[in-house]
């Protein structure tokens, strides 16, 4: 994590190898929590703006050839400026992370992660679709503030489901897909308010 300077992922100041403790950039609150706490109030934009930093900092991971595989509500974490409405999202908790040519998950090693991908078989088989999966559901609850997948047609959601499709041929094959198909959004309402209009 040391090496991961980017603006959109924790940082790590330095380990501590006599007690395997890591001393961390601070964040005051994580995803579920200011999306619980915020839901009614936040603007379309404003989402937009969380859901894109998000993805900037998984494609970062992607790109280095690191899948997180414990991609959650609670590992995204929000760095918010007492100052006004600016804020800036970290990805956290990479002790399940793994390199793409390693082999160092064992065979026998158990499903994990808070959002695990049903078409994922064997955990040492892990792919970018499958944090892929997660991203979804992690997508939805940005927008919709709900952890289950919203549902209701609109051209977002449809990128949504197509992230977290059961068949993992049908998602999107990376994050920079899912992140040009919400830039390919027209500028679109909340979509719970379309869900009610229906």
């Amino acid at each position: 994590m040391k090496s991961f300077d980017f603006p959109y992922i924790l940082k790590v100041y330095q380990y501590d190898e006599s007690n395997s403790s890591c001393t961390m950039e601070f964040c005051e609150c994580n995803l579920k929590d200011y999306i619980a706490r915020n839901n009614t109030k936040l603007s379309f934009g404003f989402r937009l703006k969380i859901a894109m930093e998000f993805l900037y900092g998984l494609n970062f991971l992607h790109n280095k050839g690191i899948y997180h595989r414990d991609l959650s509500y609670k590992n995204v974490l929000l760095y918010t400026y007492k100052d006004g409405d600016a804020f800036v999202v970290k990805i956290s908790d990479f002790g399940l992370a793994k390199e793409n040519n390693s082999d160092l998950t064992s065979s026998g090693s158990v499903m994990k992660g808070s959002i695990v991908d049903p078409a994922l078989v064997s955990f040492k088989d892990f792919r970018a679709v499958n944090d892929i999966y997660a991203i979804g559901f992690i997508l939805s609850y940005i927008f919709t503030g709900k952890e289950s997948l919203f549902v209701n047609g609109s051209p977002l959601i449809l990128v949504i489901q197509k992230c977290s499709d059961n068949n993992p041929i049908s998602r999107y094959q990376s994050v920079k897909e899912v992140i040009d198909a919400l830039k390919a959004l027209p500028s679109s309402p909340d979509p719970r308010q379309e869900s009610k209009a229906r």
